[in-house]
């Protein structure tokens, strides 16, 4: 019975606890072995996966899959004509002068990336179709059901458009999968490019040239008002020219003057020998308050002012005072000197903008002209390889330290 009650101890604890951590000492080692063992094949299989695998895929695509791209270089300059328009009204209008055309360059530059140019290029070559020709190279190829809008985030991607700021400089970068595609689209980019560039002058010249004519017109309105208010003036007034009027009127008063003169003269000679009341002494005294009247009516026609406030003028051109009438007629003639001025201005700024209506006012230099080229550009099949194998090799990298950062730590 003694025996059936003793207590069973287990083998581990029946050793000696020296023993235990020798036993543990030596199997330490195994377990590391096997568990670094395990971490060096998740790292290999995971380099594998991650950085092997996808570098073949991406090789055997640019090997055998990727399509040749040729690229057309194509550079131009917007320019002005050197016309020289003077203070005319083209020059105004900013059409006059040499240059460089600022604004329609950046006009090109977003035209060139536009819906417009696209529509215009499709109709005439069809482009759509030459984009889609690599059938195998889904990547690089235009998907045959794309719409049009997606047509033209391709057509975006593929046509860089560069313009210098300094030089103002439009360089164009045309991209196919055959060298003459690449010509052609290039070709017709520049064409449109010109075309819009003509029809931009033309729409300013022909902004200028109707400007020009209406401008003509009211100046020629301007003078048959004029013409019409002196025609009334002369009707009313029964005065052709009231400054001759006027000069008749002071050598009058001037010869009226001078009489008024003789007469005091002689009137104070006769008293000297006869009475105050002789007949030749009245006769002088008459005809000087004569005289003194004349001259007075005339001055008042020259401009003083009627001394009987009740006798006013039944029309314009009666009892007026000539000084008035005088300042009328100069304030018409000033009027018709300036509307006259006016016109003649008008009549050449027509005739200039109907010469420069006649020339090419802006135009695209171009220094730089589409050719064939003889080799494919792109794809970089070995540079673009090399890049995709060490990027994801420093990818994979990054992720092994941090992952193992993260199991040094739990």
């Amino acid at each position: 019975m003694s025996n059936e009650k003793r207590k069973v101890i287990p083998a581990p604890f029946a050793k000696k606890p020296q023993e235990l951590l020798m036993e543990a000492a030596k199997a330490a080692p195994d377990r590391s072995a096997k568990r670094s063992g395990r971490k060096k094949t998740y790292v290999a299989w995971s380099y594998f996966l991650f950085v092997i695998l996808p570098t073949t895929l991406v090789a055997l695509y640019y090997a055998f899959i990727a399509a040749d791209q040729y690229m057309v270089e194509t550079r131009f300059a917007v320019r002005d004509m050197n016309v020289s328009l003077g203070n005319s009204l083209l020059s105004n209008l900013g059409l006059g002068g040499g240059g460089i055309a600022t604004s329609d360059t950046y006009i090109i530059r977003e035209y060139i990336h536009s819906r417009e140019i696209l529509t215009n290029i499709e109709k005439k070559y069809h482009i759509k179709e030459r984009y889609m020709k690599p059938k195998n190279d889904l990547w690089a190829a235009l998907p045959k059901d794309s719409t049009f809008e997606e047509f033209l985030r391709y057509w975006k991607y593929m046509t860089q458009v560069d313009l210098d700021r300094i030089s103002h400089i439009i360089t164009i970068k045309v991209f196919a999968f055959s060298a003459r595609d690449a010509y052609e689209i290039s070709k017709a980019i520049l064409e449109e490019s010109e075309r819009m560039i003509n029809e931009l002058s033309e729409r300013a010249r022909q902004d200028a040239v109707a400007y020009a004519e209406k401008e003509v017109a009211k100046a020629e309105e301007r003078i048959r008002e004029i013409r019409q208010k002196m025609l009334k003036f002369r009707s009313t007034t029964q005065q052709v020219d009231p400054a001759k009027q006027a000069e008749v009127q002071v050598a009058l008063i001037g010869k009226l003057e001078e009489q008024l003169a003789h007469l005091k003269a002689k009137l104070a000679e006769t008293r000297n020998y006869l009475s105050r009341n002789a007949p030749t002494v009245i006769f002088l005294r008459n005809r000087i308050k004569a005289v003194m009247k004349q001259i007075e009516d005339e001055k008042k026609k020259l401009g003083n002012a009627l001394k009987n406030k009740d006798s006013k003028a039944k029309s314009p051109g009666m009892n007026t005072p000539l000084s008035e009438t005088l300042s009328e007629y100069e304030e018409l003639l000033v009027d018709k000197e300036f509307a006259e001025k006016l016109y003649l201005s008008a009549l050449s700024g027509l005739e200039q903008a109907r010469l420069i209506a006649n020339k090419q006012q802006r135009y695209l230099a171009t220094f730089v002209r589409p050719y064939v080229p003889d080799e494919a550009r792109f794809p970089k099949r070995l540079r673009n390889t090399f890049f995709v194998f060490l990027a994801l090799t420093l990818l994979w990298a990054l992720s092994v330290v941090m992952f193992q950062s993260i199991l040094d730590r739990i």
